[in-house]
C-alpha cells in the first residue's frame, strides 16, 4: 500500500483516538507494513479494539482518499509523517502532533536553521505594521525563517517583511492547502510557496471552520525557535499562541504598545510578565543566538534633504500618526512641498503611508 493511503487509514481508524496513535506507532512505526497485513503482529495486540484491527486489516481507505488524492496532485501538495526523517523536529513532542502534514513549497531548507514565529491581530495598526517591516527585515537577513499564519494583518506584514528581506517564510492554514484564506492572499501565498511552503494538518479538500483557527496556533510555535507577539488584546488568537509557546518552552518576545490601546493588551501583559520587550531589530537577533555586534549599523537608509528632516523630526516628536492636513499646519509648508516630502520620505523609508491619507514612522 502507498504511504500516504496507509497513513490515512491509521488515521480515519475506528476507536482509535488521535492521542493514543503515537503511542501505537512507537509500537509499530510504519502503517505500510501492517495496513492490510492478517499475519503482522498488530492483529494479536489486545490493546487494540476489535472494530479497529479490523478496520487495519480490510486496509478500509479514508472516506475522502479519491478526493484526497486528486487534490494533492492538482496541487503539487506533498505530505510528511509522524516519525519519518524529513517530520520537523518542533512537532514530534507537542500534545497531539499531527500524524500527517502536508505542505506545498519546499519546507526542509525553510526549517533548517532558526526560525521565529510571528503573530499579531488581524486588525493591525499601522504601528504594528510599520513595525513589523523595521524589525523583521534585518532579522531575515540574517537567515531567520518567519513563519505564521496567512491571516490579513500583523501575519501578512510578517510574511511580506520576510520576502521583502529575500527570506523565507512559512504559513500554517487552517484548512485544506487546496484554498487559499484570506482569497487577497492568494497572490502572497503564491509567492511563499517560491520562498518557503504553505503547511496545514487537514486533507486537501478540509473546509474552514473557527475551530481550525485556534488549533493551528499550536503548530505555528511548535516549528519556531521563539515567538514574537506583535499585537493583540487579551482574549486574541495571538495570547493562545503565546500559551503554547509557554507550554512547549519556546522563548517569548513581544512588542511594547501604548497602555490605552486595545491591540496593545496582550503584548504588554506579557512584557510584565516576563517575555522579552523587543524595541529593535538587535533585540531579536540577540535574542535568537545570532552573530551580532554592537554599534552595527543593521539597516542603511538614504540621506533626508533638509526639508525632509524638518518634517521627519515632527515625526519624531510626535510619536503618532499625523495626517496631510495638520502637518500643512504644523510645518507651515505649501501643498507641493510637502506632497513632494512625503512622497520621497516613503520611497526612502522613513515614513509609511496609512488611511485616511496619515503618515507614521516606519
Amino acid at each position: 500500500m502507498k504511504t500516504l493511503e496507509a497513513w490515512l487509514c491509521l488515521k480515519c481508524a475506528p476507536q482509535l483516538k488521535s492521542g493514543e496513535i503515537p503511542q501505537l506507532l512507537k509500537k509499530y512505526p510504519d502503517p505500510t507494513e501492517f495496513i492490510g497485513q492478517p499475519n503482522h503482529p498488530i492483529q494479536a495486540d489486545e490493546s487494540l479494539h476489535p472494530e479497529t484491527r479490523e478496520h487495519i486489516l480490510r486496509a478500509q481507505p479514508h472516506p475522502d482518499l479519491t478526493k484526497i488524492l486528486n487534490l494533492c496532485d492538482q496541487f503539487d501538495i506533498q505530505a510528511t509523517f509522524w516519525g519519518a526523517e524529513d517530520y520537523p523536529s518542533g512537532l514530534k513532542q507537542i500534545l497531539a502532533p499531527p500524524l500527517i502534514l502536508y505542505y506545498r513549497g519546499n519546507l526542509a531548507p525553510a526549517l533548517n536553521g532558526v526560525c521565529l514565529g510571528v503573530v499579531g491581530t488581524r486588525k493591525a495598526s499601522a504601528y504594528g505594521s510599520s513595525s513589523c517591516k523595521k524589525l523583521l527585515e534585518p532579522v531575515c537577513r540574517q537567515g531567520v525563517t518567519i513563519v505564521s499564519g496567512l491571516a490579513t494583518g500583523i501575519d501578512t506584514a510578517a510574511h511580506t517583511a520576510a520576502l521583502a528581506a529575500g527570506g523565507k517564510t512559512l504559513a500554517v492554514l487552517a484548512g485544506g492547502l487546496q484554498s487559499i484564506y484570506p482569497p487577497q492572499n492568494q497572490e502572497l501565498a503564491e509567492t511563499i510557496i517560491a520562498n518557503g511552503a504553505l503547511i496545514s494538518e487537514y486533507e486537501p479538500g478540509t473546509s474552514i471552520e473557527r475551530w481550525n483557527f485556534v488549533a493551528r496556533n499550536r503548530i505555528i510555535s511548535a516549528l519556531s525557535t521563539a515567538v514574537f507577539i506583535v499585537e493583540g488584546s487579551f482574549k486574541s488568537g495571538a495570547m493562545i499562541t503565546a500559551k503554547h509557546a509557554i507550554d512547549q518552552n519556546r522563548d517569548l518576545m513581544a512588542l511594547p504598545g501604548q497602555i490605552n490601546h486595545y491591540n496593545a493588551q496582550g503584548p504588554n501583559y506579557l512584557i510584565k510578565n516576563g517575555a522579552l520587550c523587543v524595541t529593535e531589530a538587535e533585540d531579536l537577533i540577540c535574542a535568537l543566538g545570532l552573530d551580532y555586534e554592537p554599534g552595527e549599523q543593521m539597516e542603511i537608509l538614504p540621506e533626508m534633504s533638509p526639508g525632509e528632516q524638518q518634517i521627519h523630526q515632527i515625526f519624531q516628536d510626535q510619536q503618532r500618526e499625523i495626517s496631510f492636513d495638520e502637518l500643512l499646519l504644523i510645518s507651515k509648508f505649501s501643498f507641493g512641498k510637502l506632497s513632494t516630502a512625503l512622497l520621497n520620505l516613503e520611497l526612502k523609508g522613513y515614513l509609511c503611508k496609512t488611511g485616511g491619507n496619515s503618515f507614521i514612522l516606519s
